[in-house]
């Protein structure tokens, strides 16, 4: 129900309840016994969503080289592709929401980053704000073409193409 809760709303967060049990293959009345209204299936969504985009935690091997880390980080949320457009999609959506993290920071890759900064993959005056944003923009560009006509493997190579050539020196 959640797939088809963020397949829908990656596209259009007004589908309706019934859209998305139709989706999901459950009646109506299914939906509402796992999930009371909408504000309970927004929730559920953003709290699983985030738990998948940082369960692909780009620092869980610390001795793999950063480079292929990120690449790994990259190419697993490429993977939840609709999750990370419902996520991302519209800066506001999830304003005033208490699952929302609240700040911005992307704690898991700045370990990364130092550390490939450190080892030359990425140029030393190339601020981490500037490669975590560049890395999500990237992350998000993926999802969005690999939705449409683009095939997903070709989407995630393309994407960590283009940043590890924006990261070098």
């Amino acid at each position: 129900m959640l797939d088809a809760a963020a397949a829908l709303w990656a596209r259009d967060f007004s589908a309706p309840f019934g859209a998305i049990a139709e989706r999901a293959e459950v009646s109506r009345s299914t939906l509402h016994r796992y999930f009371a209204d909408r504000q309970a299936l927004v929730d559920a969504l953003l709290v699983d969503s985030l738990d998948h985009l940082n369960g692909a935690d780009p620092e869980s091997a610390s001795d793999e080289d950063p480079m292929d880390a990120l690449e790994r980080h990259l190419r697993a949320g490429i993977e939840i592709g609709d999750r990370v457009i419902f996520l991302f999609a519209d800066p506001d959506r999830f304003a005033g929401n208490p699952n929302w993290p609240a700040d911005d920071s992307s704690e898991g890759l700045t370990p990364l980053l130092d550390r490939a900064r450190a080892e030359g993959a990425i140029a030393a005056d190339i601020p981490n704000a500037w490669a975590e944003n560049l890395f999500y923009a990237v992350l998000y560009t993926a999802a969005e073409v690999s939705a449409g006509d683009v095939p997903r493997h070709m989407a995630a190579d393309l994407a960590v193409r283009s940043f590890r050539r924006s990261m070098a020196g």
